[in-house]
């Protein structure tokens, strides 16, 4: 409950500084007996008024039931060019270890995404999470698969795809450095034009730290876009600790 607390207080100090993501990859690995709780955010840099300063932020906890099955659940806080700081969605997230070797892991994610908005259908989400790793590097992949479902619902499955190639090896004071990207294609039935889909990579940092008497793992990354309908820029973050 301390770790909770404090975390709280990490929250309450960046969002008064208006430092407003859902940009996440999923670990295929599941841990029994891991419980931790998570911020994470993003903020866009882009000279498009539309998409500049617009921020996301995600709250979540994960509960690990046993060696192979993990839950979680999200909520999703917004803001976007008509609209102020607002709640919108609650994610219920499943992953099953499916694979488990010395250096390879794959594992099924299924989510159910119940969307606030009265306009905007429900989600359900579909992921194969592929993870590698060897004494120098940890490589991630996630497949995703995003439909909307219910009142509301239209449009044919979505296809994206996030990679995270994670160096072991320090920079400098235990910080470590990794490469990030983010690739939204479009519906899978027809896929959009390059220019028109949404490509975003870049880097991220990471290290962990202790604040009263808590740990925390706090990575910090920053995004290019590629395409025209990609923001410029993003500043990506994410904070977590586990109790």
């Amino acid at each position: 409950m301390r770790n909770f607390y404090i975390f709280f207080y990490f929250f309450i100090f960046f969002f008064s500084f208006q430092i407003k993501a859902h940009h996440k990859i999923y670990s295929a690995k599941v841990e029994e007996g891991r419980q931790s709780i998570e911020w994470r955010g993003h903020f866009n840099l882009d000279n498009q008024i539309g998409m500049d300063k617009e921020h996301h932020q995600v709250f979540e906890t994960e509960n690990s039931w046993n060696d192979h099955w993990q839950s979680e659940i999200e909520f999703h806080l917004s803001d976007k060019e008509n609209t102020s700081l607002d709640f919108e969605k609650i994610e219920f997230q499943n992953q099953v270890e499916i694979i488990n070797k010395t250096n390879l892991f794959t594992s099924l994610y299924f989510s159910y995404n119940f969307v606030s908005s009265e306009n905007k259908a429900d989600e359900i989400e579909y992921k194969l999470l592929n993870e590698y790793t060897n004494s120098s590097v940890n490589f991630i992949n996630n497949f995703i698969l995003e439909k909307q479902v219910g009142k509301n619902s239209s449009g044919s499955t979505e296809f994206s795809l996030s990679n995270y190639l994670f160096f072991k090896q320090q920079i400098f004071n235990e910080v470590k450095l990794g490469l990030i990207g983010f690739s939204e294609f479009g519906k899978i039935s027809d896929f959009n034009s390059f220019q028109n889909q949404e490509h975003q990579y870049g880097i991220q940092v990471e290290k962990d730290f202790s604040f009263l008497n808590s740990e925390f793992e706090f990575a910090l990354g920053f995004l290019f876009g590629l395409t025209q309908n990609s923001p410029d820029n993003t500043i990506i973050w994410n904070v977590e600790s586990e109790f």
